[in-house]
């Protein structure tokens, strides 16, 4: 199950415990349910995890009889607050496993953050939105290991020191170029803007697959799945802060959505997420992008508390 899939299933579980909750919401609920195998088996997972959380909290509750109605409030809020942060601390773990690879990376960003950085050897690494890299710049090699996120390098020629990245089993390697490296739960992409790339895989490092500016390569399952020409400026246009959509589905263009603003948007509706569209939107300005989708395809879209945004 897919970190992704496993937010949509607790977004759902605590939205629907709210005392607001509407008729519309639960029908969109049911919904969401029934259209994917995967939702039901995220739900359920979900609801495993709230009730393993719950029942420590319990014990917890039940445990004594107090000698005051007082000493009842006190008890009963500390198990109270006990529960909460059992099921806190569980959820950062399970649901935002970047809060882990934070602690461990060098530089990381927040969603909808860039940040540039210059190495010691006048390397730069412009790291998109949600991203995490460790750096080790060393006199025989230079690597860079991306735990998550995408990243765009411009690496300074040399060839007496090899230039690294690792990116899940896929590795890249260069003396001197510039290119991007996007790893995401499914698939590790690399694709050149100048220069030549060696890209292999991590379990057989002799098979090299050599890029060359304007061709990419997907590594997935641990194999090579795909190489293709691709056209740079389009797909690398959130250096300049836009999203650039040709004939792209609409869940594609909330996935690509969700990865620059804070919070979730669901789609509501099967029948829209084949619904092709080209657009153009700027990572500081989402907000604006619902707006349009909203008077370009006639999609209807509700927001919750600026955090959740329900298309249908």
């Amino acid at each position: 199950m897919s970190e992704a899939l496993f937010t949509e299933a607790t977004t759902w579980f605590f939205r629907l415990s709210a005392e607001d909750i509407t008729l519309a919401e639960c029908e969109a609920f049911d919904h969401w349910l029934i259209s994917s195998p995967q939702h039901a088996e995220a739900w359920q997972a979900v609801q495993q995890l709230y009730a393993a959380l719950e029942a420590p909290a319990k014990t917890i509750r039940q445990q004594g009889l107090p000698a005051s109605a007082k000493t009842i409030r006190r008890r009963f809020t500390f198990a109270q607050a006990a529960s909460v942060l059992m099921v806190c601390a569980v959820l950062m773990v399970y649901w935002q496993p970047d809060v882990l690879q934070n602690l461990q990376s060098d530089y990381h960003t927040a969603t909808g953050e860039q940040r540039q950085i210059v190495l010691a050897d006048g390397s730069k690494i412009l790291l998109n939105t949600d991203s995490a890299v460790t750096v080790d710049v060393a006199n025989t090699e230079r690597k860079v290991r991306l735990l998550r996120g995408e990243a765009f390098f411009e690496v300074t020629h040399a060839p007496e020191r090899p230039f690294w990245v690792e990116a899940g089993v896929a590795r890249a390697r260069v003396t001197g170029t510039a290119f991007s490296v996007e790893r995401d739960d499914e698939a590790v992409t690399i694709a050149v803007v100048q220069g030549r790339v060696e890209t292999s895989t991590e379990g057989n490092s002799g098979r090299i697959t050599p890029l060359t500016a304007g061709e990419s390569a997907r590594y997935q399952d641990q194999q090579l799945a795909s190489v293709q020409h691709i056209d740079v400026q389009k797909a690398l246009a959130w250096r300049q802060g836009q999203l650039v959509f040709v004939q792209a589905t609409l869940a594609d263009v909330v996935g690509q959505i969700n990865r620059y603003r804070p919070g979730l948007m669901l789609i509501t509706d099967e029948q829209l997420k084949n619904r092709p569209i080209t657009a153009v939107f700027s990572v500081n300005r989402l907000d604006d992008a619902v707006k349009a989708l909203e008077q370009t395809i006639g999609v209807r879209a509700r927001r919750f508390a600026d955090y959740w945004v329900l298309l249908g």
